[in-house]
């Protein structure tokens, strides 16, 4: 199907966009007029991680977060850890199931686990974008953490997820660039920003090269499902850096290091 109109009246975003004229709540209600059932389907995936994240949030009985933009309703997520439905997805479901089995799948933190699953059920999808966007933001958030465990001397295995050829090498080389800078060329970008101790100068560098990445996805695509995935994806990285104000920056920044200091055992300069 193509969405002509929709993407006809569409403002315009760019990189460097610091007031919206659209947020993303506003996008995913303005396109209910226009997408079709089997569509809708698809871009919900690119707003899973919501649900994915609310999930463990309500498993470790924490208090649900109002402000993710999750595709299920609190109260169904919490029905379904109750008394699974089918109501979400097959992954979602099977974590579930699994977490309180005490059961994971894999070998990694539960966290991780659920992105595991996650991305899987992505890559099995029949849609080309959604399945290239799927490989390309997990091997990107791999190499990050790899490079990470290297620098803190965790163990890299117990951090990355997937089986692809771009995990296994993550886990099994000691090159630089683990062997993948040659059929990766964005390796050796991350490796350089990985080197940039400004935390928030690193981020919007990983941002810019997923930003790249959807631009280049649809460079031939003009009015069609993919070009309003594009959009959305790029809208909510617009939106994510439009929340630095100077009231909130230091807010963000802080939940950075949080982030960091959670995963990885800092220097002293960070303590």
């Amino acid at each position: 199907m193509d969405y002509i109109a929709f993407i006809a009246g569409l403002p315009e975003i760019a990189w460097d966009d610091r007031k919206l004229s659209l947020t993303v709540a506003e996008f995913r209600e303005q396109l209910k007029d226009y997408i079709i059932p089997k569509d809708e389907k698809w871009m919900d995936l690119f707003f899973l991680p919501y649900d994915n994240a609310q999930v463990l949030r309500l498993l470790n009985k924490q208090e649900p977060d109002a402000a993710l933009m999750t595709v299920y309703p609190v109260k169904l997520l919490e029905e379904e850890i109750i008394e699974p439905d089918k109501a979400v997805p097959p992954f979602l479901r099977e974590f579930i199931t699994d977490f309180k089995e005490e059961h994971l799948r894999y070998d990694v933190s539960p966290e991780n686990v659920l992105s595991w699953m996650y991305y899987d059920y992505m890559l099995k999808s029949d849609n080309l974008l959604v399945r290239r966007y799927a490989e390309f933001t997990m091997n990107l958030k791999n190499l990050v953490t790899a490079l990470n465990a290297r620098k803190y001397g965790r163990e890299i295995s117990r951090e990355v997820i997937g089986t692809n050829e771009f995990a296994v090498a993550l886990r099994t080389s000691n090159a630089k660039d683990f062997g993948l800078g040659m059929e990766y060329p964005y390796v050796e970008k991350v490796l350089t920003l990985m080197d940039n101790d400004n935390l928030v100068e690193r981020e919007r560098g990983l941002d810019l090269i997923i930003w790249n990445f959807l631009e280049e996805a649809v460079t031939f695509e003009y009015f069609s499902l993919e070009r309003v995935i594009s959009y959305v994806l790029r809208l909510m990285i617009v939106e994510r850096w439009s929340k630095m104000t100077a009231e909130s920056g230091r807010k963000v920044f802080m939940e950075m290091i949080e982030r960091f200091r959670q995963s990885f055992q800092f220097d002293e300069q960070f303590k």
